[in-house]
Order: structure tokens, then sequence, then C-alpha cells
């Protein structure tokens, strides 16, 4: 099918420097209706990106390792999702001792949205003190009483799949989600084998080195940043959550995987579910289109996926806009606009809008 809107917008964002190379997924029902690399790994005399060209997915993470690791954990243990951070954490303080993994999923727990934990030193094992001084950060509100977006409460989450299973979150999404859906080669943490086939993020970075400075200094493995992927391999584990979410077979327990889809409910004003985002009223990356019961997540190197269960289409953009420099923030409203036109080439103007 051809998008002459949203591939136009493509064309137009590359000739303007907004990243170095991208590319563009578009499916409906299980079929594929544009799929189009764009531009270079890492700027003039790099190879071309190509469809299996690797992207590091920052905080996309959340939603395509994280979360369906959780989406496991529920169904095995119905119970998890509400139990105390103690569980884990047995010196946790008080004040956060009425945290649950729910809490963290919606970011809904009080912690802070982000610290550079980066430029600190932590006694081994990191994880254990790294913990501890997470719970440590004052919170900003009562758990459960507002909302902020938290890496914080990710990295957490990614604690205690490692205490609950034994395995951290790298080993755990690709034994139990990514190896059974065919996906080992084309979602990974760490992909060092596969520089050749990854767009840069960093210039003087090797490629494959994780953007995020926090999931660096973690070994490139964290709940809320590191993985890396191809948009075929993201639209596929979609698929895999709009199939669990529309039908009572699938990949995820379908109750569980309308739970973690639905509103948190927390407060009104969030548009979080369990892991996803909604779209917002105003100014959502989703643009202007998606229905309110939208799926998604952006990510911060220029990354986003975006799901309407309704109509079953997907829209996945994978860019490396932060090599053109972290603090050129075009692709907030590059989004909106390319979203908008991809709704409008798939349906048709007079369409778009039912």
């Amino acid at each position: 099918m051809e998008l002459g809107n949203a591939h136009r917008l493509m064309l137009r964002g590359l000739e303007r420097k907004l990243f170095s190379g991208a590319v563009l997924f578009v499916a409906q029902g299980r079929e594929v209706l544009f799929h189009e690399p764009y531009g270079t790994l890492g700027g003039p005399r790099r190879a071309p990106v190509t469809r299996e060209t690797l992207f590091d997915l920052a905080s996309m993470t959340k939603v395509l390792a994280t979360t369906p690791c959780w989406l496991i954990l529920a169904h095995e243990t119905p119970t998890i999702l509400d139990q105390s951070l103690s569980k884990w954490f047995p010196d946790v303080p008080r004040d956060k001792g009425g945290i649950t993994p729910r809490h963290l999923l919606a970011h809904a727990s009080g912690l802070p949205a982000w610290r550079p934990f980066y430029l600190m030193r932590f006694p081994w094992p990191v994880t254990i003190s790294l913990a501890r001084r997470i719970l440590a950060e004052p919170l900003v509100y009562p758990p459960g009483r507002g909302w902020l977006y938290s890496d914080l409460g990710f990295m957490l989450l990614g604690f205690i799949i490692e205490r609950e299973t034994g395995m951290n979150v790298a080993v755990m999404s690709g034994e139990r989600v990514y190896e059974p859906l065919g996906l080992t080669g084309s979602l990974m943490f760490t992909p060092d084998g596969e520089r050749a086939r990854t767009a840069l993020t960093r210039f003087g970075d090797p490629p494959g080195l994780v953007n995020d400075l926090n999931a660096r200094s973690f070994g490139g493995i964290s709940g809320h940043a590191g993985l890396f992927g191809t948009a075929t391999a993201v639209g596929a584990l979609a698929d895999a959550i709009l199939t669990s979410l529309n039908r009572r077979s699938g990949f995820f327990d379908a109750d569980l995987t309308r739970t973690f889809c639905s509103p948190a409910g927390f407060t009104t004003d969030s548009t979080r579910a369990l892991g996803f985002d909604t779209p917002s009223k105003e100014g959502s990356s989703s643009g202007s289109f998606f229905p309110a019961d939208s799926l998604g997540h952006t990510g911060f190197t220029g990354t986003s996926l975006w799901m309407d269960p309704h109509r079953g289409l997907m829209v996945i953009l994978l860019t490396n806009r932060v090599l053109m420099g972290e603090s050129d923030q075009r692709i907030k409203s590059f989004r909106p606009r390319l979203h908008d036109a991809v709704m409008e080439d798939v349906l048709g103007a007079g369409r778009v809008a039912s």
C-alpha cells in the first residue's frame, strides 16, 4: 500500500536531519501495509538502514520487555500486582511500604521521574544497593494519589523480576517472550554481536551501546531501558498483545491483558494503563485520530508504538533522532503529524475520524 503523505513526511524528516536513519512500519489485522527504511545507520558514508536494522528502543523497553514479563508473573501469581514492596525489600521505608507493582506499572507510586545514578558509585551487588537508593528517595506524592512518569519505578519492577524469578529482565523476556514468539534475534539487550546492523545514537560510541546512561551504568540491562529491536519484531510483539486483548486465546492471558490495557484508575487525570500509555486529550504523540482506548509508548531515542485495538492498526516509528543532539526536540511535533498522515493514508480523509 502506498502511504504517500506519511512517506513524504518521513523524507522531509530525513532531509531536515531529524534523524540519520529511521523505519516506518504500519500494519492492520496482521497485514503489513507499509514497511520502509530511510537514511543511514549514522550519517554520511555509513551503511543504509534496512528492514533488519536494530534501533535502541529506549523507554519502549517498558512495554516490550518489562510489562510482558509482568503479564506472565501476574498470570502465574494472581495476587502479585497488589503485594507490598516489603515482600521483595524487607527494609523498605515506612512511607513506601504501601507501594505495589500495580502502582509502579501505572506510574502512580510517588517516586521521582529520574535521577542521574550513572554519576554515583554503588557497592556490590549493584542491584541491591541501587534498589535501596531508589527506596530512599523522597516521594513526590503519596502512593496512588497522583501520577508521574518514573524511570525509577520501572527500575524497581526489573529488580522485582530478578528477585521473584532468579532471572533479570533480559533473561526472562528472552526466554519467556521473545524465544516462544521467534523474536530472539530481533529483540535483545546488549546486541554486541549485531553492531553492523545497529543504528548509532551518539557519535563516538560503538553501535549497540545503549544511549540511556543509567541503563549503561547497569550493564545495559534495566527495567526502564536497554532493549534493541527491529520494526518487524516490535510489530510481532504488538500483534501478540493485540491478539491477546481482542480474543479469548492468545500468547498472553486475555483477562490480564485487558486489565493491563485499561486505565489504571488511580487518578482521573492520568493517561496511564499498566505499563502502556493511552492518548492524552491534547498534544498526544499519537496525533488526533487514534481513539481514546488506543495503547502506545514512546522512547527518548525517537521511537514510538501506537496501537488501535478496534481497527487492529499499529504504527511503529523507529529513529535515532538523538544522534542529532539530545536537546533537539523536533520529534515531539513530528510524531503526531506522522500519525495523522498515516491515518489519512490508510483510512482516507473522510473516514479518519470515524
